[in-house]
């Protein structure tokens, strides 16, 4: 081993062998360690402090501690402060090629006399803690977020886009072309359309898909809360704010995508903040007096005429050019009829599986539902799906099940009469009986018919039963 020691008179009555095994135990320590005498000239350097900071112990040795702060070496020289104070003192410096964070704590050696002989100083690399320390705000702030009404992280597992109708084709087929560019995407229909799950695809769809999704509902949030949501604050920017400030949802969104929703609803004061960050790719805190860098992709999502707003004053219109780099429209339901079947099977499926309820749609109940006009769209069958699954009784889901706007729409079958209204519920009642016994024979014993009467009624209504 190369000696990393100059001759000091801390080691004068040491032995040889003891002078060795010292040289072992500093030489790999994980810390880095550096010496200095009792006039702040360098003694010896340790490997690891080598390690950490890059600088060699041949440049270091034999020169004082000013000498090497003018070189540059270090912004600060914790041994001097020592000297000066007569005391341990620790400080955080930026050291090295490389600018480590680290903590460099100076302990004074004293003699007989009580005097300063040298001062150690241990160096400890805290770069990658303060990465961690960082990660632990960022999650800890996107755990606050699961709790927030208006915002929340998904990874879209439990949406899908379901479709057959041409416009929806062309929409994907859109999509599929716009996600691996970070290029801005309004997204444009009534409400209950399926914005949402859009945005999600074109998050999936695109690099960004293993980073963070911010979706913040602009019209959810009050208007004097909504600047420190979005953009954040530094500490004591205002009454009220935490000691330690707060990561916007902008930054926390860095390297991902943020889904702007409801967009038309996002103050004026609000729209120019946000045309800086997508001209300059920059953010500030509030209060804060520094820009930090931001990669992010905005898609903006609203049921408005955007356009009209402009026209109105109430929206920027560079603002609206930046946001419709790419627009898409949604149709609403009612404008592709084609995917309503689809959208229906699919949410059966989905909610029988998640309640563990296996139910059925009858015919009648199907053909209504494909012939009504959806004024809440995919959202409005979504939840009628849900609400027959969990409070319908029976079954089978006959059209009797259904609101009543659903079957007082005049395109459909009326079922005023008592005769229509028996027959369904008759019908709805064997259904049952049907699902629940081995045959028809206990079917009819259970539901106190004959065996003949109840084959006739199955024949009439299309029903089978494989074990008569």
């Amino acid at each position: 081993m190369k000696d990393i020691y100059v001759q000091s008179p801390l080691f004068e009555n040491v032995s040889d062998h003891s002078f060795r095994q010292l040289e072992k135990i500093i030489e790999f320590s994980a810390d880095g360690l550096y010496v200095a005498s009792h006039e702040g000239r360098t003694l010896f350097v340790n490997a690891a402090y080598e390690n950490i900071t890059g600088f060699k112990r041949a440049e270091l040795v034999g020169f004082h501690m000013s000498e090497l702060m003018d070189r540059g070496y270090f912004d600060q020289s914790v041994t001097l402060l020592v000297l000066e104070a007569k005391k341990r003192i620790s400080i955080l410096q930026q050291i090295g090629q490389q600018k480590k964070d680290v903590i460099a704590t100076g302990n004074p050696v004293f003699d007989e006399a009580g005097n300063i002989s040298m001062v150690v100083t241990s160096v400890r690399d805290i770069t990658h803690l303060n990465e961690l320390t960082k990660e632990l705000t960022k999650a800890k702030n996107f755990s606050q977020l699961s709790q927030n009404r208006y915002t929340f992280s998904t990874d879209g597992s439990d949406e899908k886009v379901i479709f057959q109708s041409m416009r929806m084709k062309e929409i994907i087929h859109k999509i599929r072309q716009i996600a691996p560019f970070p290029t801005s995407v309004l997204l444009s229909g009534p409400s209950g359309a399926g914005k949402e799950v859009i945005a999600n695809l074109v998050h999936q769809l695109s690099d960004r898909k293993e980073e963070p999704f911010i979706k913040v509902n602009c019209g959810a949030i009050p208007e004097q809360l909504l600047e420190s949501e979005l953009f954040g604050y530094d500490k004591g920017a205002f009454t009220g704010a935490r000691q330690e400030g707060k990561i916007g949802l902008l930054e926390l969104a860095d390297k991902g995508t943020v889904l702007l929703d409801e967009i038309g609803e996002l103050p004026l004061a609000l729209q120019v903040k946000l045309l800086r960050v997508l001209q300059e790719k920059k953010i500030q805190r509030v209060g804060g007096t520094s820009a930090k860098q931001l990669d992010i992709r905005i898609i903006s999502a609203t049921n408005q005429n955007l356009k009209e707003l402009v026209r109105k004053g109430t929206f920027r219109e560079d603002l609206y050019y930046r946001l419709q780099v790419v627009e898409l429209s949604i149709p609403p339901l009612s404008e592709r009829p084609e995917d309503i079947e689809i959208l229906l099977d699919h949410f059966f499926a989905y909610f029988s599986k998640l309640y563990n309820i296996e139910k059925h749609v009858s015919a009648e109940t199907k053909h209504i539902l494909q012939n009504y006009h959806w004024p809440g769209n995919v959202r409005e069958l979504r939840n009628l799906v849900e609400g027959m699954l969990v409070s319908v009784p029976s079954l089978t889901i006959e059209p009797v099940d259904l609101p009543p706007h659903f079957t007082s729409q005049p395109h459909t079958k009326s079922l005023s009469s008592l005769k229509e209204r028996v027959e369904q519920y008759e019908k709805r009642i064997i259904q049952d009986a049907l699902h629940k016994h081995d045959s028809i024979r206990k079917t009819a014993a259970f539901l106190g018919v004959d065996h003949s009467t109840l084959v006739k009624k199955m024949k009439k209504w299309g029903m089978e039963k494989n074990s008569i």
